[in-house]
């Protein structure tokens, strides 16, 4: 494959990952705020509160919060301290970029097993109100780290197979 094909493939994952994170992120957004306006409008004009509408709308913005993160590390969004980054000599902004992108690599894959396994173990435990396995809210931390390790790849793929310019959106 060539770097001009690679680089345009690359792009086009990039830009489907981003718009699954927007759209994805988008709907429970959607979801939570009908949830909540269902909530308010059942408990302040029909005198009777819905049990589960406090249960969506906390698991629809973990969700939402997990789905988006992907899309704003995409974007640059995500907040950074790199001020000592930015006074390093540019041979010692490498080493420090790498060791933040292993030190990234290690922590979000402990957290995709370790959420996976929580996940899972929450299996036959139902929740409180909508009496779904827990599995379902869980799996949001390691599916939502899974999609940053899939964004992280996806930016310094480039880098790796030595083509200059960095995939922006």
């Amino acid at each position: 494959m060539t770097e001009p094909s690679l680089k345009s493939g690359i792009s086009v994952w990039t830009a489907r990952l981003e718009r699954l994170s927007a759209w994805s992120a988008g709907a429970f957004l959607v979801l939570m705020i009908a949830d909540i306006l269902m909530g308010v409008f059942s408990r302040y004009f029909l005198h009777s509160s819905v049990i589960w509408t406090e249960e969506v709308a906390r698991f629809s913005l973990v969700w939402l919060v997990m789905m988006g993160a992907c899309g704003a590390f995409l974007h640059g969004d995500h907040m950074a301290i790199d001020f000592i980054i930015k006074r390093m000599h540019p041979s010692a902004q490498k080493v420090a970029a790498l060791v933040r992108l292993v030190i990234s690599f290690m922590v979000l894959g402990l957290m995709i097993v370790l959420g996976l396994n929580n996940a899972i173990s929450m299996w036959h435990m139902q929740t409180m109100a909508l009496n779904i396995p827990k599995t379902i809210p869980l799996l949001s931390l390691p599916v939502g780290f899974l999609l940053l390790i899939a964004a992280i790849v996806l930016t310094h793929l480039p880098k790796a197979a030595g083509i200059e310019k960095e995939v922006t959106l």
